[in-house]
């Protein structure tokens, strides 16, 4: 029996002397064996940095990232609600009137900035001719920053939002919509509205940073649990989203290649959209200011999407995580 003790002792130090015995993930360790982490999306340019993460996340040292898509917003909504998602792109407005109807959960980044089209039917020349037509304008959801973009369109354009019927649409339907008639336009994120127009579906009577420069457009929704319990994990996803923001501003081809499952589209469409113009869609600024909120309620509050403002809006955000990482830190 003493024969068979030491070789067995022997074994137990010697594993526990080894680091691939270790239960912490390191960056070169197996991605099995890192905690997985459900993040939401849907088809839609806005959300690139999360497929330049996917696509490079063998740098995660903490976590293994998986997106799940969804083609609907209620089903985001209900993935959220469920827990099955630690945290979610989603549209700015909807987030805060989850987080308004007490959803618990906080705004922890902007995804984007501007990145969306108005696309018109071809029998209106222009945004103006929409005056007394009770045209029918699609957007992907009646809380979407889409809307917000409409109601200001046509503000702009003197044409009385009471004049129009907008209707929520998900944006893959939208195209096929305007063809057959059954809508006179929509405003939607990119490259729904570039390929119209390479389609011959309508024209592109505006694109959002001519309605509202810089303007909120998707943000990541964490969930109150995930921010308090796995702080190291949601730092470590921030820099690397703001570094793949960085990374889209700065190989805009690369990044449109990576992004292909992510956009809908081919990767020479959606480089267009990154390049022509140039700041038709930006990644560089991620902070959700308090200031880009207020404005953002403050709207929804004036379309009568919202009857009052929230009493404070400074919990619909958590700016650390893309403050730090942003500053070039990496722990909370």
């Amino acid at each position: 029996m003493q024969s068979f003790k030491m070789p067995l002792l022997a074994l137990l130090i010697s594993c526990l002397l080894i680091p691939a015995c270790s239960s912490e993930p390191s960056p070169g360790a197996d991605p099995a064996s890192k905690p997985e982490v459900n993040i939401g999306r849907l088809i839609c340019g806005g959300h690139l940095s999360l497929a330049v993460v996917e696509h490079k996340q063998q740098q995660l040292s903490s976590l293994r990232l998986k997106t799940v898509q969804n083609h609907d917003w209620n089903d985001v909504i209900n993935d959220m609600k469920s827990g099955k998602l630690a945290g979610t792109f989603i549209l700015s407005p909807l987030a805060m009137q989850l987080i308004r109807e007490g959803l618990p959960a906080k705004i922890v980044m902007t995804a984007d900035r501007n990145g969306n089209g108005f696309v018109l039917s071809k029998k209106f020349a222009t945004i103006s001719a929409l005056k007394e037509s009770h045209s029918i304008i699609a957007v992907p959801h009646l809380y979407s920053q889409h809307h917000l973009l409409l109601y200001l369109a046509l503000k702009q354009h003197g044409v009385a939002y009471s004049e129009i019927k907008v209707v929520g649409m998900p944006p893959r339907d939208m195209i096929t919509s305007l063809k057959r008639g059954e809508i006179d336009g929509f405003v939607v994120g990119e490259p729904e509205g570039n390929r119209a127009i390479s389609l011959g579906i309508g024209w592109m009577a505006s694109i959002s940073p001519q309605i509202w420069q810089d303007h909120m457009d998707h943000v990541f929704l964490a969930s109150d649990s995930f921010i308090r319990e796995h702080p190291d994990q949601l730092q470590e996803l921030i820099s690397a989203l703001k570094k793949g923001g960085e990374f889209i501003e700065t190989h805009p081809h690369e990044a449109a290649v990576m992004g292909e499952a992510y956009t809908g589209a081919d990767a020479s469409l959606f480089e267009q959209v990154l390049t022509d113009p140039p700041d038709w869609i930006d990644y560089s600024d991620m902070i959700p200011s308090d200031a880009q909120l207020r404005a953002t309620a403050d709207l929804m509050v004036e379309m009568g999407l919202w009857q009052d403002l929230p009493a404070d809006l400074s919990n619909y955000s958590d700016q650390r995580f893309i403050i730090r990482a942003s500053a070039g830190e990496q722990t909370p």
